[in-house]
């Protein structure tokens, strides 16, 4: 019965040293991703982010918007030509924004 307890133990010793060979290699192997997953980390809560708050982000690109060319007034004139030649586009982003304040107001089940 020795004989077999002695091994057994040196099977779980060869073992335990099979895994730490294995875990030090998956180490390794996981430290060149660790940077390209966390850049994709970041882009998935930037999308979570869009999604939850679609208001918060088209006020910001307005603002954007706004500071980058001639004002409010450069936005606005731009706006009522962008409404003349493409008013599908423009009723589309405002269908959008109403489902998605909706949405939001929902309570859950």
């Amino acid at each position: 019965m020795n004989k077999r307890f002695a091994c057994l133990a040196l099977r779980r010793l060869e073992l335990r040293e099979t895994i730490a060979a294995q875990r030090k290699d998956l180490a390794e192997i996981t430290q060149q991703w660790h940077k390209p997953l966390a850049i994709a980390d970041v882009g998935v809560k930037a999308l979570h982010l869009v999604y939850r708050h679609p208001a918060l982000v088209a006020g910001v690109m307005t603002a954007v918007l706004a500071w980058r060319r001639n004002g409010i007034a450069g936005l606005a004139k731009n706006g009522w030509r962008l409404l003349y030649l493409y008013p599908s586009a423009i009723f589309l982003g405002l269908k959008y924004l109403a489902s998605a304040t909706h949405a939001s107001t929902e309570e859950p089940d």
